[in-house]
């Protein structure tokens, strides 16, 4: 996997999960490039992060069934619903590869959701790939970072 392709694959998780929840409503949105280490060699991740506060579609439950049904029509199957009951109010939640709140893969790829009535947030870690973090104001990272 190259940058581009590990950039399309979380705005593609990002589309399945709002293809479910709905796309509009989502704010605090947090992208971006960070760097990350591929072998020892330099390499980039993008990640993003989000939140919706507006009703949902169905129940908690219902809605991160259908997540999980939607990440593993894009390739990320046994993605587990679970619940998070140390949280207030409960929400259930899903989190892959590891399950909910079990790290991420060895290149640092995860994916967290979770919902509770008219609440959802999402966050995608994006797979580590050797290359250097895109130079801002290209297509790839169109907006600010923190990397200089």
């Amino acid at each position: 996997m190259n940058i581009g392709q590990s950039h399309q694959d979380v705005l593609d998780i990002v589309a399945a999960v709002q293809g479910v929840v709905g796309k509009d409503g989502w704010g605090d949105d947090d992208a971006g490039w960070n760097i990350c280490s591929s072998g020892g060699t330099a390499a980039a991740q993008y990640a993003y992060a989000a939140t919706r506060k507006l009703p949902l579609p169905g129940t908690p439950d219902g809605v991160a069934g259908e997540v999980a049904h939607a990440l593993d029509a894009i390739g990320y199957g046994g993605a587990r619903v679970q619940q998070d009951k140390t949280l207030t109010p409960k929400r259930t939640v899903i989190g892959y590869p590891n399950g909910y709140n079990g790290g991420t893969a060895a290149d640092g790829f995860g994916i967290q959701f979770q919902v509770n009535d008219g609440y959802a947030d999402l966050s995608v870690y994006g797979h580590c790939v050797p290359g250097s973090v895109p130079k801002l104001g290209s297509s790839l990272n169109p907006r600010p970072t923190d990397l200089p």
